[in-house]
């Protein structure tokens, strides 16, 4: 486990977790609005964040498979970061935590 993201890792697993119990039946991400979407998409329009359909393209060219939620939040340190649970294409669940200011991808957990 990386020390820049102590809590970061037991939050992932904490997403993973309720994704898994939740099934394909709970609400899609673009049936429900939370604030900390709100606030990513202002920063990607003001440009100091990266757009989440870039990090997805991303992850989707390495591993292919279907986004199944994304969170937006930020480390102990105060990076933001996308937590983007990611179903493959042979079923397992992924966890990928990519920097939302550069896109880039800094951990990828499960599957």
């Amino acid at each position: 486990m990386s020390r820049t993201f102590p809590n970061l890792c037991a939050r992932a697993a904490a997403l993973l977790a309720a994704v898994l119990l939740a099934g394909a039946s709970g609400p899609s991400t673009a049936q429900t609005r939370r604030p900390d979407q709100d606030r990513a998409r202002d920063a990607v329009r003001e440009g100091s964040l990266a757009p989440l359909s870039q990090v997805l393209a991303a992850i989707a060219a390495r591993t292919p498979g279907e986004q199944l939620d994304t969170r937006f939040g930020e480390t102990v340190d105060g990076r933001p970061v996308y937590l983007i649970t990611w179903r493959t294409s042979d079923n397992r669940v992924v966890v990928f935590v990519a920097d939302a200011r550069t896109g880039r991808i800094l951990e990828q957990r499960g599957g």
